[in-house]
């Protein structure tokens, strides 16, 4: 393995998070939009897991390999879907008040340097820590939970993008396919590669004694926590209140979908 700065590169990866955001923020300052916000945090995770990978140099990384291919996989599809959505929209809501303040708006970018490190910790893990034990069950249910979660999470935002593109929808709760039993099938979708990810580290913690790393769990808890109560559900059902539950009987409908 070869280590840059830090044995299991975390500095490095921290260090490409900042340079990566910087680079686009001054970018999103110069031309005054937020339309690439999404995609450079996408970016950012595909680079830092290839980078820690290829750094691992070590070909028979079985889980790290599969763990990489099905993150990045993972990152791409939501990248590129969120790139598509926002280039057919005006903009983006949450920068309304920020996009003339570049103080202001630096903090989103800190935030996301932040979130992409965080959420990044147990690729970064895997793939620095030189170690490969045989896969084990933690492996495949931790596979098994990142493949669920992408399906979820892919579905999810193409079923709700293709509802709210139709006319006939407007004002409407979207309640099309996995959306019918679940209130937020895109947020569980994360969750599950989050949690996914973090099960697959622990063979390689346990074999070497690193049980410092068991901080990477924070990665799926730190998930659940914006969606859950942050930024994710809190702001959706906000925004769908006001919306689209314009009655006792809407709202009641709602709570049925969780």
């Amino acid at each position: 393995m070869v280590s840059v700065i830090d044995d299991d590169n975390f500095v490095l990866s921290l260090l490409i998070t900042i340079f990566i955001q910087l680079a686009f923020f001054a970018g999103a300052v110069a031309t005054k939009s937020e339309k690439l916000y999404d995609f450079a945090g996408g970016l950012n995770y595909i680079i830092v897991f290839i980078a820690t990978f290829l750094l691992a140099q070590n070909g028979n990384n079985t889980r790290g390999l599969v763990l990489t291919i099905l993150v990045s996989v993972s990152r791409s599809i939501l990248a590129g879907f969120l790139l598509y959505r926002v280039l057919s929209r005006k903009g983006d809501a949450r920068f309304d008040s920020a996009l003339e303040d570049p103080c202001k708006f630096l903090i989103f970018w800190v935030f996301q340097m932040a979130w992409v490190f965080l959420i990044a910790s147990p690729v970064i893990y895997v793939n620095g820590s030189g170690k490969d034990p045989s896969l084990g069950p933690t492996d495949y249910v931790g596979f098994a939970l990142i493949g669920i979660g992408m399906v979820f999470q892919l579905v999810a935002d193409l079923q709700k993008f293709a509802f709210r593109k139709d006319p006939s929808n407007r004002g409407k709760i979207c309640d099309v396919g996995v959306w019918a039993v679940s209130r937020h099938p895109n947020y569980f979708g994360e969750i599950c590669i989050w949690w996914g990810a973090f099960f697959t580290t622990i063979l390689p913690l346990v074999h070497t004694n690193e049980y410092w790393a068991i901080w990477t769990i924070a990665s799926p808890i730190f998930t659940m926590f914006l969606l859950l109560f942050v930024s994710g559900i809190p702001l959706a059902e906000g925004q769908a209140l006001k919306r689209f539950m314009k009655t006792p009987a809407d709202k009641e409908r709602s709570l049925q979908f969780y």
